[in-house]
């Protein structure tokens, strides 16, 4: 109780100095007129849509000098991450306390979630290295209206640097403790009607500790062709590969493993996107985009086992496990400016997946003829209509509908509502919006001979929320307070009686996200947040409703950043975390309470001459110890130094 009471106090005094050490609004990228791609079918200003958004700028990222994105990520309100251990563990993104698959992932809008992993069509963030990144774009609430499938609670999309008007180009290098290396370059430029942007990256993390590791390299390019003043093309592609290891999900880690054997991935990916932007008039444009993207996957899984006298696994093992995931789609795009506050978006798309997997299943005792094989695949047809009327009274309004026609289902009717409203004089602004949402079975789910199960119904959801802005104290801080509720029905999870997926009755996630962004300084910036987040699920032969694993109810931190110079930039990063239930086969199938905790990150900036910068960071500056899930560890305290040089 002591230790959960000091953390909140530390919690509270951080949101409190957000308040009094302030003069003036700070140029918060939430706050100013940042057009976003993401959150409708055309662009819009930020301000001007009713969705719960959040803006990662370049500057941050490099500010914060951080080792993955995820770290980046963790200070986003209403996001929680889980890292099991060292990177080598897959790291998962729950947007508003539901799972990871319903969450869309996206680079430069083309979907990354893989529907062959065991986790039922999530993003593995531990693999994504190397981005040259203009922003990252996050939205909160059910927002299948617009990307369908996987965006239950929300999307991120990751947008890339595009070429710049003059060539640059520049080489980073960077190490730390427990062998850290990490090697950068990166080559941006125009000529004519031509922009590029291009970067490498390799990261070798292969010894952080006897529990784990990783290596990868990427390379991300994007290209832009000015067909004439009214039409562009632009193609995006990226190529990673990565080899990481870790111990298996539900072992106990490195703590409580009964046979200390770790799973061994070596990944591929491979995504790609064209897209044909022309405007017919100053009324009317149209877009056109093909994306496609290919995952492959060869993972060697030991089983995992309750007690060393257990002979039969807990959990199957597959050795030799080989997936591949193969996404492609074409979607169209059609504006019309009916007035000058009036546009109607009609289009459609349509996308194939599919899936294969080659392996065999490991009980621990020999057991003939049982595989892991399954191949499946699908097609998605979707018509969709948009209409956003910026009204005279100052009330921004924005309306969609989506029909998802997948084969061999009935159709999936996925409207979606919004507003928004500054209140003259008051500065106040209110935001409300309403969606349904939808995730189609994975196919891991459907196919797999370890857990799947043909007969699971799609996921559907109903959420609404509510946000109010306010500048208080003469304009010196900017607060968002925002309330959400989301029902899911029928959500896919492992029922242990039966050893198979199945769709639970209900899950409800309502809670609260507050964030406070300050500038008391040209030199200092000052961001907060909290989240509160009540999860919990009633399955279909159990009474009574119970609390879903990994899922805090309490979150919150804060983010400072100075530069008392122009050559000099340091950020300090805090996060408080609340406590955790988990489950694992060596505790048995009972939920267990992990204690909550706090960490903080410090990365210091120096840039000696014009084209040459040297950087210092420490991750987990106080060596704080901690798990994330059972057993697993967390990475203790690790200094890292790096130097970039522009060419």
């Amino acid at each position: 109780m002591h230790k959960r009471s000091l953390r909140l106090r530390w919690l509270v005094c951080s949101l409190i100095l957000a308040l009094i050490t302030t003069d003036r609004v700070g140029a918060d990228p939430n706050n100013l007129e940042n057009i976003v791609v993401t959150a409708s079918r055309e662009p819009h200003a930020a301000t001007q849509l009713p969705a719960a958004i959040n803006i990662i700028s370049a500057d941050d990222i490099r500010i914060q000098r951080a080792n993955t994105l995820t770290d980046v990520l963790r200070q986003v309100p209403g996001l929680h991450i889980d890292q099991p251990g060292p990177r080598g563990g897959r790291a998962s993104v729950y947007t508003r306390g539901l799972d990871p698959n319903h969450t869309i992932i996206m680079i430069d809008g083309i979907p990354l979630n893989d529907e062959t992993n065991a986790r039922g069509g999530s993003f593995d963030f531990s693999t994504l290295t190397g981005l040259d990144l203009e922003r990252v774009e996050i939205i909160r609430g059910p927002i299948s209206a617009v990307h369908g499938s996987a965006a239950m609670a929300g999307a991120i999309n990751l947008i890339p640097r595009r070429g710049t008007e003059t060539t640059t180009a520049s080489v980073s290098g960077t190490g730390g403790g427990s062998g850290y290396r990490r090697g950068r370059a990166s080559l941006s430029g125009s000529n004519g009607p031509i922009d590029l942007s291009i970067a490498g990256t390799y990261t070798d993390e292969s010894d952080p500790t006897p529990f784990g590791s990783f290596r990868g390299g990427s390379l991300f390019s994007q290209l832009g062709l000015q067909l004439s003043d009214d039409a562009e093309l632009r193609g995006t592609v990226r190529f990673a590969d990565s080899r990481s290891s870790g111990f298996p999900d539900f072992s106990g880690g490195d703590q409580l493993s009964v046979n200390r054997e770790l799973e061994a991935r070596d990944t591929e990916e491979l995504s790609g996107a064209l897209v044909l932007a022309h405007d017919l008039s100053e009324r009317l444009r149209y877009s056109a985009r093909f994306n496609v993207h290919r995952r492959r996957e060869i993972r060697n899984t030991p089983a995992v086992f309750a007690s060393p006298d257990e002979g039969f696994a807990a959990v199957p093992g597959e050795p030799e496990t080989r997936q591949r995931y193969l996404r492609y789609s074409l979607a169209l795009n059609g504006t019309a400016e009916l007035t000058d506050d009036i546009d109607l978006t009609i289009g459609g798309d349509a996308y194939r997946e599919d899936g294969r997997s080659r392996g065999e299943v490991d009980f621990g005792i020999p057991i003939p003829g049982i595989d892991a094989n399954f191949d499946i695949d699908r097609i998605v047809v979707a018509p969709f209509t948009e209409i956003f009327w910026a009204t005279p009274i100052g009330i921004n309004l924005l309306a969609g509908l989506r029909v998802d026609l997948p084969e061999s289902r009935s159709e999936e009717f996925l409207p979606r509502v919004g507003a928004s409203y500054t209140v003259p004089h008051a500065d106040t602004t209110l935001r409300a919006s309403w969606g349904r949402g939808f995730k189609l079975p994975s196919f891991f789910a459907l196919a797999s001979p370890l857990a799947g199960n043909r007969n699971l119904r799609p996921e559907r959801s109903k959420g609404f929320d509510l946000t109010v802005e306010q500048p208080l104290f003469d304009n010196r801080v900017d607060v968002r307070l925002s309330y959400f509720n989301i029902d899911v029905a029928g959500l896919i999870d492992f029922n242990p009686e039966t050893l198979r997926l199945e769709n639970l009755a209900s899950v409800d996630s309502r809670g609260g996200e507050l964030e406070l962004a300050a500038h008391p300084h040209p030199a200092l910036g000052l961001r907060a947040h909290a989240t509160y987040t009540d999860v919990t699920g009633v399955s279909i032969d159990a009474p009574g409703r119970r609390r879903l694993r990994n899922r805090p109810r309490w979150r919150g931190g804060f983010t400072a950043t100075w530069s008392p110079l122009p050559v000099i930039d340091a950020s300090l990063r805090a996060l408080f975390v609340g406590d955790t239930a988990d489950a694992s086969a060596p505790t048995g199938e009972e939920q267990i309470r992990l204690s909550g905790y706090h960490r903080l990150d410090l990365a210091l900036s120096w840039q000696p001459i014009e084209k040459l910068s040297i950087f210092l960071a420490v991750d987990n500056l106080t060596d704080s110890e901690y798990e994330e899930l059972i057993g697993f560890t967390a990475v203790g305290i690790r200094p890292r130094a790096g130097i970039e040089i522009q060419l």
